[in-house]
């Protein structure tokens, strides 16, 4: 308790510190697709960050190039949701295939095999949103490494829950005519 304060002040004054605090952790601004610093090697740029948010969620924007897949994985930790804001993907969640259109969602559940691919011959613009944040150091990590070992990449992938699904690569290159 503050000396010279009632406890009901004492209570106030702490609950105002606490606002700012949780104001100064997530403050509102306007973020642009394209406007966030890049993360060296990758088609990623941060939008939103962990230190923004104060760990609940981070958001990243992504090129995806014409025909590209991202390779099947799943995640351990972290929900994804994927906005397309420029065009128009396919998505692999679980066995369930399907196109989300500009200004549509895709959530992908935690623990759950996923893949994006852009079916089209335009690039594709889309905010991946990330909770809990954290997960983006993966891709800092990963984007720095020029040429790398396998198992590098695996230690990597395996330190932040993530696990790739090869397997699947073949059938969705034949099926939708992309590829890595």
């Amino acid at each position: 308790m503050h000396p010279g304060l009632a406890l009901g002040e004492s209570v106030r004054v702490n609950r105002v510190r606490l606002v700012r605090v949780l104001v100064n952790v997530m403050s509102a601004r306007s973020v642009s697709w394209d406007n966030g610093p890049a993360i060296p090697g990758t088609v990623f740029r941060h939008l939103i960050t962990a230190d923004d948010t104060g760990g609940r969620f981070s958001a990243q924007s992504a090129v995806l190039a014409p025909r590209e897949l991202v390779i099947p994985h799943s995640h351990e930790r972290e929900d994804e949701f994927s906005f397309v804001y420029r065009g128009r993907i396919g998505g692999l969640v679980g066995e369930e295939e399907t196109e989300v259109d500009e200004g549509g969602f895709l959530f992908k559940p935690r623990g759950i095999v996923h893949a994006l691919w852009n079916p089209t011959d335009e690039p594709v613009v889309v905010v991946e949103f990330i909770s809990p944040a954290g997960f983006e150091h993966f891709f800092e990590e990963m984007g720095a490494l020029a040429h790398a070992e396998p198992q590098t990449l695996q230690e990597i992938a395996e330190r932040y829950g993530q696990r790739p699904h090869p397997n699947l690569i073949s059938g969705l290159q034949e099926r939708h005519h992309v590829h890595l």
